[in-house]
């Protein structure tokens, strides 16, 4: 059986190979300005896109390998309980007085020893370093790494949507583009072994 993190590397492997593609077109000596421009932009683009991505694919793996090795949300970290319960909760306060009484008193005995389920994991397609930060702590995993490229990450995803929405945002110079791009793969990185240490953790 693929291990998780294996998954995680392969996956990391193409998104850096891709983005691998980009720098060698903008290090070409030949390349008009109008071109370099024009790759810059779609780096940038793509390099969010690889982002988001990335923190998608790790969080998915990570929830599946959960469901398929936990067999009862009482065994779950308090924070993953709750996450886990999210669709049980919202379900319930819609019930009527009755059903959420049955609910209630039925929840230590069913809920809590059900397979734990985790929904999407939604990015809600603006990975903004608040929503990043909402998700790992949703996951239960730690987030103090990746705190110090905050900054960074909002002007990544800001200069994509105004790339995005047509603006005229040029990204003028090439070490400037790669240098978010070194901080882009740092945050990857940390996701990955967090992700990777969480897992062995939840196993042993």
């Amino acid at each position: 059986m693929t291990k998780p993190i294996d998954l995680i590397t392969s996956d990391l492997g193409w998104r850096e190979s891709e983005l691998g593609s980009f720098k060698i077109l903008l290090r070409k000596f030949d390349i008009t300005p109008v071109q370099k421009e024009a790759l810059l932009r779609a780096s940038w683009a793509l390099l969010y896109a690889h982002y988001e991505g990335f923190v998608k694919f790790c969080l998915t793996i990570y929830y599946d390998t959960i469901c398929s090795t936990i067999d009862a949300r009482e065994k779950l970290s308090e924070r993953l309980q709750h996450t886990s319960l999210r669709s049980e909760f919202k379900s319930a306060r819609s019930l009527p007085d009755t059903e959420l009484v049955k609910f209630i008193l039925e929840f230590e005995n069913k809920q809590m020893k059900d397979r734990p389920a985790f929904g999407e994991v939604e990015t809600q397609s603006n990975l903004w370093p608040s929503v990043l930060d909402t998700l790992l702590r949703e996951a239960d995993l730690e987030t103090q790494g990746i705190s110090q490229y905050h900054s960074k990450l909002k002007v990544l995803v800001a200069r994509r949507n105004s790339i995005a929405h047509g603006d005229k945002n040029f990204i003028k110079e090439v070490d400037y583009y790669l240098g978010f791009e070194n901080d882009v793969y740092s945050v990857m990185y940390i996701l990955a072994l967090e992700i990777d240490r969480k897992i062995n953790e939840i196993n042993v």
